[in-house]
């Protein structure tokens, strides 16, 4: 099937039209949290990791010797489980707790490797994958109501 027949773009394609007013929004969003709490920001030392001196085969086997960082990574690359089946071919990756060979680690590193940022603190994204696993914990949650029904009709 020819791109142009896909009812759809991938990642990179809404990346790409996305990405210079999400940098301006970045920007001024950092410019008034910087105002707005001038008195209460305090400069610490973090670990930060410098994604901008990582190649793909280095995240790749990170990402393989340590498959749960694949979800925080995908995220800080706003990148959902479902691009990396529809732009990857590469079918039922659990993103929270991947099962994945050096061959798929290589070709997601490959992939998401142009959307990392430059550099990362530690923390921030252990903290985007705190939000996001407790966001899918919730849904998962709310998803099972019916079952919970069923079990107390049947009871």
């Amino acid at each position: 099937m020819a791109k142009e027949d896909k009812q759809y773009g991938t990642h990179a394609d809404f990346y790409g039209r996305v990405s210079e007013p999400a940098n301006a929004r970045a920007l001024e969003v950092a410019n008034a949290l910087s105002k707005a709490f001038s008195k209460h920001i305090k400069r610490e030392k973090v670990d930060v990791i410098i994604f901008e001196n990582l190649n793909a085969l280095e995240l790749a086997k990170a990402i393989q010797n340590y498959p749960i960082i694949l979800k925080p990574l995908l995220a800080a690359c706003n990148i959902a489980g479902r691009a990396i089946e529809r732009d990857l071919s590469i079918k039922n990756v659990d993103i929270y707790k991947p099962r994945i060979n050096k061959d798929q680690a290589q070709i997601i590193a490959g992939y998401i490797k142009p959307f990392l940022p430059v550099a990362l603190a530690v923390p921030a994204i252990a903290f985007v994958d705190r939000v996001s696993f407790i966001d899918k914990e919730i849904r998962k949650g709310k998803g099972q109501w019916e079952k919970l029904i069923l079990e107390a009709i049947n009871r």
